[in-house]
């Protein structure tokens, strides 16, 4: 066992791990990184690791799902005696007077096969977590809790290597190992969209009205509709498809069977107003932000929320995706005063971002910052939604009486899988995402194309 100073392991994507490293040293100079142990994974050396994970948690960065602490390596043989030793090692840490009596904890390992050439191993993460917690319990007192865990114990295990610290679960920017949250699938389920929808509200700590109006732009097949109109809300779905035939004659529900385009004027002309805003359309970020720009004027200025998913373009030698995304944040920022960002772990090539507290436009300018040729286009596919960090919200409570946008404390998830979403951390103002930087050693790929909108399935 060798003791480690100032370590921690930064996980995100594996195309924006450059970007996400690139903000973590906006946010703390003094981090460098030690080595890739696999894709999307990176050891990482600050000056003062506390520190630096304390920073981190209070900044929400764009890129960087996850961290932890290593605070001990531990040789590993691949044999059943690794469960002894980690056990030992895990009582040594630095943060093990964390786990008091009474005290919720999580055990979550992630095991990833670097060397194949040694073998099966002798044991699963499921096993690992298994023992170790019981040991621990009966040690401390401590409580195991996987779903709201107050402190946890991060492995990360290679072929001969474990990489082990303690932290609390903000320190790790979320109570999934590695960031990365899954949801189970159910038999109402429209599409596998519908998860990245949950994860952007737990994730953004934002929950729905028990009453409201909601638009979703792009709807069909209508995944995010689905879930909306499960919270209570009413929906426009826009899209000029058909929606799941299991939406049919659902209360509360209106398709408008054309382009978000032409619905926004038509709505503004109307002086509409929602309480939510979505949108995952397939289209070039710097497209999505001038439509959700011009979608303000329709939102309810006090507590109404917007939720995007802004595509972004595969670097290549020509294309930097991440100019695309600074100049549709920029864009959007001159719409709305609360502007937030995250690569979700249900994100593919993309970033969700909420937006709220709209700047009033003059009317004149509501629609002059699109260029005219990009106008009209077909945006098919678009799915945004819910606003809900905590627990999905029953049927019941789809009472008359609205109840405006609201946050909450934190609640702490773990490591099972659930089928509607799990308070995350509460949605909040927050300082610009960090500047992304071109990927480190771009290959040559397909060039982006962002041409009309091309359908995705919601």
């Amino acid at each position: 066992m060798s003791t480690t100073e100032n370590l921690c392991l930064v996980t995100a994507q594996p195309e924006f791990i450059d970007a996400a490293l690139a903000e973590l040293q906006v946010m703390d100079p003094s981090l460098i990184m030690e080595e890739e142990i696999a894709p999307g994974i990176l050891l990482c050396r600050a000056q003062d690791a506390a520190r630096f994970m304390t920073i981190t948690s209070k900044s929400r960065p764009t890129f960087a799902r996850h961290i932890a602490p290593v605070q001990t390596i531990v040789p590993l043989e691949n044999n059943e005696d690794d469960l002894g030793e980690i056990a030992l090692a895990t009582v040594q840490l630095p943060g093990f007077a964390q786990l008091e009596r009474g005290v919720h904890f999580a055990v979550q390992t992630r095991l990833i096969q670097t060397d194949k050439s040694k073998g099966e191993r002798a044991y699963s993460g499921g096993q690992i977590n298994k023992a170790l917690a019981e040991a621990l319990a009966e040690e401390t007192g401590a409580l195991e809790d996987i779903k709201k865990p107050q402190v946890i114990i991060s492995l990360l295990g290679t072929m001969d290597k474990g990489y082990l610290g303690i932290s609390t679960t903000e320190e790790n920017l979320s109570a999934w190992p590695g960031g990365a949250r899954h949801y189970a699938q159910t038999d109402e389920q429209i599409s596998r969209a519908e998860f990245k929808l949950l994860e952007a509200l737990e994730v953004f700590g934002v929950i729905l009205p028990s009453e409201g109006k909601a638009l979703d732009l792009g709807a069909a097949p209508g995944g995010w509709t689905r879930l909306l109109l499960d919270a209570g809300l009413q929906v426009v779905a826009v899209d000029p498809a058909r929606l799941d035939p299991r939406l049919a004659n659902r209360p509360g529900l209106e398709h408008y069977r054309g382009y978000a385009e032409d619905y926004l004027e038509e709505a503004v002309q109307h002086r509409q107003q929602y309480d939510l805003i979505v949108n995952d359309m397939r289209m070039d970020a710097r497209e999505a932000a001038r439509l959700i720009s011009k979608a303000a004027a329709c939102l309810e200025p006090e507590d109404g929320l917007m939720i995007s998913v802004f595509k972004l373009p595969h670097a290549t030698l020509e294309v930097d995706p991440f100019v695309n995304l600074k100049e549709a944040l920029n864009i959007l920022k001159r719409s709305y005063t609360v502007v937030q960002a995250h690569q979700l772990f249900h994100n593919r090539q993309e970033i969700t971002v909420v937006a709220a507290q709209p700047i009033p436009q003059p009317r004149g300018q509501q629609y002059g910052s699109r260029p005219p040729q990009a106008r009209n286009q077909p945006p098919q596919r678009a799915a945004t939604f819910q606003s809900r960090g905590p627990q999905a919200r029953p049927p019941q409570t789809r009472g008359p009486q609205p109840r405006p946008f609201q946050t909450r404390g934190p609640q702490r998830t773990g490591n099972d899988r659930s089928s509607g979403p799990q308070q995350g951390r509460p949605f909040r103002p927050a300082g610009p995402p960090a500047r992304p930087t071109q990927s480190r050693g771009p290959q040559q790929r397909r060039p982006y194309q962002s041409g009309r909108p091309r359908p995705e399935d919601h």
